[in-house]
């Protein structure tokens, strides 16, 4: 009686290599787009956040940008009523509630990229409420985004912010 081994062995052999073959690799994530030009005072849009923070919080109007994705990437810059100031360019995903810090802004006016920047769920109350209020009242419409640029800048300037010295 002959062995069905050496037949066997092959029959692996050759399935596995039809399998290697067909596997797909995951498709490389897109390249990020390039990072906006670093805000300018004249191009910030201030918007509310809550009426019991002394702080300022504006968007660079220049930076807003609704990509396919829907996710909608803008610069957020919040000023302290004592001088400090917080610049990053960040993403918002209505879908999914979450946002994700791309690029920190520098004192001399130049980006720092975040290195594998997370997705990070969008928090109600606390002091990053500024993500909340621009998901809920400027850039989402439920689960999903604003359609494009134009609106998001409509919505923002409708907005009333209470007065603020810097």
């Amino acid at each position: 009686m002959r062995s069905r081994f050496p037949f066997g062995v092959a029959w692996i052999g050759s399935l596995y290599l039809l399998i290697a073959g067909c596997a797909t690799t995951p498709a490389p994530a897109p390249p990020e787009p390039p990072l906006p030009a670093y805000p300018s005072e004249d191009r910030l849009l201030p918007f509310t956040v809550s009426r019991l923070s002394d702080n300022r919080f504006q968007v660079d109007e220049d930076s807003i940008d609704v990509h396919p994705d829907r996710d909608v990437r803008l610069t957020i810059v919040v000023d302290a009523p004592g001088g400090a100031r917080t610049v990053t360019y960040e993403a918002i995903r209505c879908q999914t509630a979450e946002y994700r810090i791309i690029a920190i802004g520098q004192r001399d006016g130049r980006w720092m990229t975040v290195a594998e920047p997370q997705w990070r769920r969008i928090e109600e109350g606390g002091p990053n409420r500024q993500r909340a209020a621009l998901a809920l009242e400027y850039l989402c419409d439920g689960p999903s985004s604003v359609l494009d640029r134009a609106a998001a800048l409509r919505a923002l300037r409708a907005s009333s912010p209470p007065s603020f010295s810097r």
